[in-house]
């Protein structure tokens, strides 16, 4: 049925059921499974050129300071990575794990073309409406490209998640900016 399943995972506590989801697809069937996460430069904690200097000039100092701060951000990701892979392992699912930068649709969707996979697994924070149009949506993005098909393990909207605040200010200064129109 599935030989590969690509798993697409962030530090959000509400990607635990969609990695629990893959490990057991993965397990039940035999599958590989590869789990991914994408750096992306709107992720909080994304290391930014600093905002003082005009691109591409950056003096020594900074330049080695943003790279510093880019090389501890992206080995977090891979150590996130490594724990996931030998949670996995140890559930006796064949692992391997992939850390891209860029679009997280697109990465998701390229990976699994490139890699032949045979399911994609992601989560859906449940955004509708403005929320959804203004933050975008991964899953929704990856079921409309994917060259395969796709689960996707919903959560509930949690009120307090980064995603769902700033989708709010984001409604909340719509709504503000439309009211002072005269």
């Amino acid at each position: 049925m599935f030989n590969k399943i690509i798993v697409a995972i962030d530090y959000s506590p509400n990607n635990i059921p969609v990695f629990d989801t893959a490990v057991s697809l993965a397990k039940n069937t035999g599958a590989m499974l590869m789990i991914m996460y994408v750096l992306a430069e709107e992720e909080p904690g994304y290391p930014m050129i600093p905002s003082y200097t005009y691109y591409p000039i950056l003096d020594n100092y900074d330049y080695n300071l943003y790279r510093k701060k880019l090389e501890d951000y992206q080995q977090r990701g891979i150590n996130f990575l490594q724990q996931k892979a030998k949670e996995a392992k140890s559930a006796g699912v064949k692992t391997e794990f992939s850390q891209l930068t860029g679009n997280p649709g697109r990465s998701i969707c390229e990976l699994a073309n490139t890699w032949t996979a045979d399911l994609i697994v992601v989560g859906s924070r449940g955004l509708k409406g403005l929320p959804e149009m203004f933050l975008g949506s991964v899953s929704n993005y990856v079921t409309h490209h994917a060259p395969c098909s796709v689960l996707i393990v919903r959560s509930g909207i949690d009120s307090e998640s980064e995603g769902t605040a700033e989708a709010e200010k984001i409604v909340n200064q719509q709504e503000f900016t439309a009211n002072q129109s005269p």
